[in-house]
């Protein structure tokens, strides 16, 4: 046994490896919670008539089998072809409107003032609007996530733009950086980024839970597969959908962390 550079304690393995205490405490937690989820889930489904919630077995089945006959693929396919066009584009426009609000006094008193107008508008009340302008198309679908994806990121930028530290600030302009576009790509950016990648990732998981909604009215994709199944009381694909849609935020999630990890090593 020997302690890490980080204090943390390591063991020593037959290869000449080492494994992480905390890495392997995490993993067990993690693994133990889900069990404690399934055997209770399990439990429930027993004391429970199976179409209101269907057994573990059940749904592993129906995820085994779509997983064989390409279902779950094709379905994940046509969801992420509004989603990641709708989080791109919602999280770009979001994250330039917030720094700009968050760096000018008068775009705050401008457009801040329209933006605390219309941020108390539900996304799903555009709805109506996505289907007069786009149809029920990937595009109206990936309005709606854009939506979602623009608040968030809004708020999160303006936030990071106002929490810069005006010393950073007097500095540059002490050593010759004055102009405002500079002030901002060499200093308020850099300094802004653990909140604008905080906004864009919670973004991506909120954008998830829109978008089956938005699925909802007849859009090709994950949600509409979810709602087809609960009109005829096929719970146990419902739960395994559901399922795949914590998956894929899981996956996301993942995905973003790792980036973010990478992205703030210079801090």
């Amino acid at each position: 046994m020997v302690a890490s550079e980080t204090d943390t304690v390591d063991y020593l393995t037959d290869d000449g490896g080492f494994v992480d205490v905390e890495d392997a405490r995490d993993a067990a937690l993690q693994g133990g919670a889900l069990a404690v989820f399934v055997a209770l889930w399990w439990a429930g489904a027993v004391l429970t008539p199976a179409n209101l919630l269907p057994t573990p077995p059940s749904v592993a089945s129906v995820v085994v089998s779509d997983v064989a006959n390409g279902t779950v693929f094709e379905l994940v396919w046509q969801s992420l072809r509004h989603y990641i066009p709708g989080l791109l584009i919602g999280s770009a426009l979001g994250m330039a409107t917030g720094v700009l609000v968050g760096w000018s006094d008068t775009a705050a008193e401008t457009v801040g003032t329209v933006a605390q107008f219309l941020r108390p508008i539900p996304p799903l009340a555009w709805i109506p609007f996505a289907i007069i302008w786009f149809g029920l198309t990937d595009a109206g679908a990936a309005f709606i996530v854009a939506v979602v994806a623009f608040w968030i990121n809004y708020y999160n930028a303006e936030s990071g733009v106002a929490s810069v530290d005006r010393e950073l600030l007097e500095v540059a302009q002490s050593l010759g950086t004055t102009s405002n576009v500079r002030l901002v790509r060499k200093v308020v950016l850099p300094s802004a980024v653990p909140e604008l990648i905080t906004g864009f990732r919670t973004a991506a998981g909120q954008a998830w839970m829109v978008m089956v909604a938005a699925e909802l009215l007849g859009v090709a994709g994950i949600g509409k597969h979810l709602w087809d199944a609960a009109n005829f009381l096929q719970m146990d694909v419902v739960m395994a959908y559901m399922l795949v849609i914590g998956l894929l935020f899981l996956l996301t999630d993942r995905l973003i962390v790792l980036v973010q990890g990478r992205v703030l090593t210079w801090r």
